[in-house]
C-alpha cells in the first residue's frame, strides 16, 4: 500500500502520457487518411475534367428517381461536361440530372443537348431571359422527384462514393441533411484536412436551430453552402416554404445561399456531419448566373438576411447575437447607415431591434439614435412596424 502511494503520481503522469500519445496518434492516422482521401479526390477530378467515363454502360432513366440533382448553368461550355461525368461515375444510378440554363449566350445549351444523347435521365429547362441561380434552382426543385436533392455548382465534381454514401446513412439514421466534406482549390490544403466541425456525429434540435452560426463553439458562419450537403427533399421543401419567396424571387440574388442555409438548420431535424470529402469546389470569381448588383441593394439584401433571421428567432441570447453578428459583418464593408433609406419599414424595423438589444456597443446605439434622429439615451423603441 505505502509502494502505491509512493508510485502513485509517477503513474499517473504515465497514463496521462499514454492518453496524449494515444490521441495524437489517433488525429495523425485521421490527417493520413484525409491526405490520401484528398488525393484520391484530385486524381478523380482530372478523371472528370478529361471527359472520361469510369463506366460507359448507357443508364436509363427511371419514373421514379430516388436522387435529383439540380444544376443551374451559366455559360459553362468549359466545365459542365466535367460535373456531368462525376455524376455519371457515381456508383449510385438512380437519379435524374436537371439542367436549367439561365439563359446561356455561349454554347452550354448545345453542350448540354449533346449530352442528352447518350444519358436519359437529363432533363433540360431553359430560362427565356436571365433569372438568376436562386430562381433557376428553385425551378429546378419544384420540376424534381427525387426524394433526395443535391445542388452542385456548376463547374465543380462530386466524388465516386459520395450519393451512394450519404443515401445509405440518411436511410440508417433517418437524417434530413447531410452535410460532407469538400476540397476547396483557393485554400490552403492542410486548413481543409483540419476541420473543427464534429466528425460522423448527428446534430439535432434545438442545437441544430443555430448550428450555422456556432458549430465551432464561438460566434462565427460555419456554412454557407448549398453545394457540401445531400437533402432530403421535404426538409428543403419545408425550408422554402419559411421564407417569403416573393422578396426572394424579386430582390434576393446575392447572400441567397447564406439566408437558404439558415433555413434549413433551422427547420430540418436531423444534421449529419460526414468526415468523408464528398465535393471539389472550383473557385470561381463568376457565379453560376452574372447579374451586377449595386451597394444599396447588396445593403437591402443584408437587411432581409437579418430581418429573417430576427422573425425566425426564438428571441435568445444566440439568436440576437447572431443577426448582430451579420450586421458587423457586413458593415465593415459597406458603412450601412449612411446608404439607407430611414423611411423604409425593413430599415427601421432592424434598427429598432438592435437599439432595443443591450448588448450593442455605445458607439453603435449613437450611430442607430443618429440614424433616426433619437435624441433620448435610455428610451425604449419598441414599436409595431408593418411588413415591408
Amino acid at each position: 500500500m505505502n509502494l502505491f502511494k509512493k508510485y502513485k503520481k509517477k503513474i499517473s503522469n504515465i497514463i496521462i502520457l499514454v492518453f496524449i500519445i494515444f490521441i495524437i496518434s489517433i488525429r495523425l492516422t485521421r490527417k493520413k487518411s484525409n491526405e490520401k482521401e484528398a488525393q484520391n479526390l484530385l486524381k478523380y477530378f482530372e478523371i472528370c475534367n478529361n471527359g472520361l467515363l469510369i463506366n460507359k454502360m448507357k443508364v436509363r432513366k427511371n419514373k421514379n428517381p430516388l436522387v435529383s440533382i439540380i444544376i443551374s448553368t451559366y455559360n459553362r461550355e468549359n466545365t459542365i461536361l466535367r460535373l456531368l461525368r462525376s455524376i455519371q461515375n457515381q456508383n449510385f444510378k438512380n437519379m435524374e440530372i436537371l439542367f436549367i440554363d439561365d439563359f446561356s449566350t455561349d454554347f452550354t445549351l448545345n453542350k448540354i443537348k449533346e449530352l442528352q444523347k447518350n444519358e436519359d435521365r437529363i432533363l433540360l429547362i431553359k430560362n427565356k431571359r436571365n433569372k438568376g441561380t436562386l430562381i433557376s434552382r428553385n425551378i429546378g426543385i419544384m420540376k424534381s422527384k427525387g426524394d433526395y436533392i443535391l445542388i452542385p455548382d456548376s463547374d465543380d465534381i462530386f466524388s465516386k462514393d459520395i450519393i451512394k454514401n450519404c443515401y445509405k446513412i440518411s436511410k440508417k439514421y433517418n437524417i434530413e441533411i447531410i452535410r460532407y466534406n469538400a476540397y476547396e482549390n483557393n485554400s490552403n490544403f492542410q486548413n481543409q484536412l483540419i476541420s473543427k466541425l464534429p466528425k460522423n456525429k448527428i446534430i439535432y434540435q434545438p442545437e441544430l436551430s443555430t448550428f450555422m452560426f456556432y458549430g465551432f463553439g464561438t460566434l462565427q458562419i460555419t456554412d454557407f453552402t448549398l453545394w457540401n450537403k445531400f437533402m432530403k427533399r421535404e426538409a428543403l421543401i419545408r425550408a422554402l416554404n419559411n421564407i417569403d419567396l416573393f422578396y426572394l424571387n424579386q430582390y434576393m440574388i446575392i447572400k441567397e445561399d447564406q439566408m437558404i442555409n439558415y433555413a434549413i438548420y433551422r427547420n430540418s431535424k436531423s444534421l449529419y456531419i460526414l468526415e468523408n470529402f464528398g465535393y471539389y469546389y472550383i473557385f470561381n470569381k463568376r457565379t453560376s448566373s452574372y447579374i451586377h448588383v449595386d451597394k444599396k441593394e447588396r445593403i437591402r439584401f443584408t437587411f432581409l438576411y437579418i430581418n429573417f433571421i430576427i422573425e425566425n428567432s426564438k428571441n435568445t441570447k444566440k439568436e440576437k447575437d447572431m443577426a448582430l453578428f451579420i450586421y458587423r459583418r457586413y458593415n465593415k464593408n459597406e458603412n450601412i447607415l449612411k446608404s439607407i433609406d430611414i423611411n423604409c419599414n425593413l430599415y427601421k424595423k432592424v434598427i429598432y431591434f438592435f437599439l432595443n438589444y443591450s448588448y450593442i456597443t455605445l458607439k453603435e446605439k449613437k450611430e442607430f439614435q443618429n440614424t433616426m434622429k433619437l435624441k433620448k439615451e435610455n428610451k425604449l423603441y419598441n414599436i409595431t412596424i408593418q411588413k415591408y
